[in-house]
């Protein structure tokens, strides 16, 4: 995947957005909604627009977009890829997109993801980036500098509290060491 550069600016206000949504979620706030910008479905909210580098996880040997949830773990069904997709293996190169973030979905370019099929969450706030698993889709992944705030938007959402479950990241990172690589 091609490394992608982004400003000190752009880094420090992502990064301190997420933390003060954090520690708001953490007092029992909600994240605050704003005009919308895309079409919502009945009773959705949007909270953000921005944009990301999007890849998505092919397998020579399972096919992820046929996965569903079953007793306590995934459980993934379909044909062997090996002969369709050897060439494709892995994370495919991302691509910079528009993603939106709802109170039900997160649009990605033009794709939409509904909450109700989300399988799991895997936050890499340190990386910028999160996993998103959805029933009936390769996984995706998101990486860009408003990408932690977003993932803390989806998790107070559904989870109410700023982290998937089982999951709590050190938040104490002083902004300084994270944004070092940042030219």
């Amino acid at each position: 995947m091609p490394t992608r550069v982004y400003t000190a600016g752009q880094t420090d206000a992502g990064w301190r957005s997420m933390s003060m949504l954090v520690r708001h979620v953490q007092r029992g706030g909600h994240p605050v909604a704003v005009t919308p910008t895309v079409e919502l479905q009945p009773e959705e909210k949007q909270y953000g627009s921005f944009l990301a580098d999007v890849s998505a996880y092919f397998s020579t040997k399972v096919d992820y977009s046929s996965s569903i949830f079953a007793s306590g773990g995934l459980f993934f069904t379909g044909h062997s890829t090996e002969q369709s997709s050897a060439a494709r293996a892995g994370w495919s190169d991302g691509e910079r997109r528009a993603v939106t973030v709802t109170s039900q979905r997160v649009l990605v370019g033009d794709s939409a993801y509904d909450f109700r099929s989300l399988i799991m969450i895997q936050p890499n706030p340190l990386d910028w980036s999160v996993n998103l698993y959805f029933q009936g889709a390769q996984p995706v992944m998101l990486r860009g500098p408003w990408v932690p705030w977003m993932t803390v938007v989806m998790c107070a959402e559904l989870y109410g509290s700023p982290w998937p479950p089982g999951h709590a990241p050190e938040m104490d990172i002083p902004i300084k060491d994270m944004c070092e690589n940042a030219q």
